[in-house]
């Protein structure tokens, strides 16, 4: 698209942006650079403002659910009731069977 001297080796997309997979400015292959450490000082600044580019203006908002409440604590009455209902029938049942 334009002067590669000029671009500083940045390949571009059909909407202009800078394509950083295919640009082989961002050649990892550590050329002139003998360690990590000095090719990331040496791309890391141009490397911020491809992905600046990339990021869509406005407000993030992240969207979810609410926990779900609670269960109702059961009443202890209530478990009360329940539990001489259980041995009523267990009795009753018994009573049926064995009589």
């Amino acid at each position: 698209m334009g002067d590669p001297y000029l671009d500083f080796g940045f390949e571009y997309d059909e909407e202009g942006r800078t394509d950083i997979l295919n640009s082989p400015f961002f050649d990892v292959s550590f050329g002139a650079d003998p360690t990590a450490d000095e090719y990331l000082d040496r791309i890391l600044y141009r490397l911020t403002l491809a992905i600046e580019e990339h990021i869509v203006p406005g407000s993030w908002i992240i969207i979810g659910r609410p926990s779900p409440p609670p269960t109702p604590a059961i009443f202890p009455t209530l478990r009360i009731l329940r539990a001489s209902a259980l041995v009523v029938m267990s009795l009753a049942v018994g009573y049926f069977f064995f009589h």
